[in-house]
């Protein structure tokens, strides 16, 4: 624009009037009802006589629905992200868990005993990587001589691996189990004890330790776990024993995956499973499973294809927003990172942030579900009753089964704050605009849901217009086929 001096200057034009989304979302789909958090009386009803889930498919969706009370979050859990088989009973899940305990003990034994091995002589536990600074109070000084109880508990536990001896027995107080430390005292039991630690110590010998990646990966977790969640009571305060056992289950995790190593936000994940487990070695194996699942979001190509997936959708959904964020220089989605990979953690209070969590891994309203299976035989069945009943293929198989919930979730927000997307010229305006984004985690969900439904209904729809498209042009072709016949037989 020429300005009054003859000179040139860039204004930046805000469209007065926006472009429309590409979807209406504001439509009569069907949703499902929202409800309060599932209660220990309805968990209870779950189960039969011996303890057994009755339907796994019924608590995914008591759990999508409403999330979980607090006081049961640890039982439901504990199926939700497999410690124990939904068939398991009782009795089942109470040696699953001693045999759970005993091979994770062995486990830790094992890396701790490796890096000992491979230090220099003479050097310390802490120098060994045994323990880090943040696990006891600050030094006192010089001329202060007395231990603290963390300290001396701790030089208890390490006393064996230091002086190259095994340890006699398992603590499962320090475990997370003292009821087990009384009920496995009897000879009877310690036999049993001992004939398990045999078996896992077999077991664990087969998996090969690298010590020089166990202790690259040690620089990276003693960074990141002395500030995991330190705005939580949990895990507030100097030497909170938290920080030792999140540090030894993600050692023990990299020292038996380094092909997946360890990588920020991690910690992020495992607090959330140590703050609602509270034990250490049902901490571990709830943690395993879930990064065992997940392990790609942690890869670059993972990561990549996560986001693709969000701008995808997107871009079926709301094109017109699409192509802004690629003018402001956010096209590339690159900021829902964040939310992909911990679940809106730091988006929402912690509570509610558990509550995401669960709701997101009950896996309930997915495109490959038996839920999204239903809603689309629904739309078919519109669509059928719409075009006069007549039979053909449409194609359901278009719709993209890789869309996850959390990613109708991002493309929610993103379209929820389209008005105010459009009013920022520049990727400094956005940024701003999504640091200062404040959730409400109900809203967000029934929004996210009416969008996965809208989705569904707009692939079916769009599966019959290929379908009549395909048919409208056979028939054209048929009748210029025909006409081209009776020429020649004229």
């Amino acid at each position: 624009m020429l300005s009054h001096d003859g000179s040139f200057e860039q204004v930046d034009i805000i469209p007065s009037k926006l472009p429309p989304a590409g979807i209406e979302l504001n439509t009569d789909v069907l949703l499902t009802s929202r409800t309060d958090p599932l209660t220990r009386s309805q968990f209870q009803a779950m189960l039969d006589p011996d303890g057994r889930l009755i339907s796994e498919h019924a608590l995914r969706k008591a759990v999508f629905l409403g999330g979980v009370s607090p006081d049961i979050r640890k039982e439901v859990w504990s199926f939700l992200f497999g410690l124990y088989p939904c068939n398991s009973t009782t009795r089942e899940r109470e040696a699953i868990l001693i045999d759970n305990i005993v091979h994770y003990h062995e486990m830790k034994t094992r890396w701790k005993t490796m890096l000992v091995v491979n230090s220099v002589p003479g050097s310390t536990p802490l120098e060994q990587g045994l323990y880090a600074r943040y696990q006891f109070p600050e030094d006192p000084g010089p001329g202060c001589d007395h231990d603290s109880e963390a300290e001396r508990k701790l030089k208890e536990r390490l006393e064996p691996l230091v002086s190259g001896k095994r340890a006699d027995q398992i603590d499962f107080e320090s475990l997370g189990h003292p009821e087990l430390q009384r009920q496995y005292s009897t000879p009877e039991m310690k036999q049993r004890i001992d004939f398990m630690r045999l078996q896992a110590q077999v077991q664990v010998n087969r998996e090969r330790v690298d010590v020089t990646k166990l202790r690259s990966n040690m620089r990276v977790i003693d960074k990141d776990v002395p500030r995991t969640d330190r705005d939580q009571d949990y895990f507030r305060g100097k030497a909170n024993p938290r920080l030792g056992q999140m540090r030894e289950i993600l050692l023990t995790f990299v020292s038996y995956h380094d092909q997946v190593g360890y990588a920020q936000g991690m910690n992020d994940i495992l607090s959330r499973f140590l703050y609602v487990m509270g034990s250490e070695a049902e901490t571990y194996w709830c943690f395993k499973t879930y990064m065992e699942t997940i392990r790609n979001d942690f890869m670059e190509e993972g990561l990549t294809r996560k986001i693709d997936l969000v701008r995808m959708l997107l871009k079926e959904m709301d094109p017109a927003l699409l192509k802004h964020l690629e003018i402001v220089d956010l096209g590339n989605l690159f900021f829902c990172h964040r939310w992909l990979l911990l679940g809106f953690k730091r988006e929402f209070s912690y509570q509610d942030s558990l509550r995401c969590f669960e709701i997101l891994s009950s896996h309930h309203l997915e495109l490959s579900s038996l839920e999204a299976e239903r809603a689309l035989m629904r739309e078919e069945r519109k669509e059928f009753e719409n075009t006069g009943g007549d039979t053909r293929n449409t194609g359901s198989s278009s719709t993209q089964k890789d869309y996850t919930f959390e990613v109708f979730m991002c493309a929610t927000v993103l379209t929820e704050c389209r008005d105010d997307f459009f009013l920022c010229t520049d990727c400094g305006q956005a940024f701003s605009y999504l640091n200062s984004l404040k959730f409400d985690l109900d809203s967000l969900l029934t929004k996210s849901e009416r969008m996965f439904f809208v989705y569904c209904k707009k692939t079916v729809s769009d599966s019959f217009q290929i379908v009549e498209t395909k048919e409208d042009l056979s028939h054209s072709s048929s009748k210029q086929n025909s006409w081209s016949l009776a020429s020649i037989f004229r």
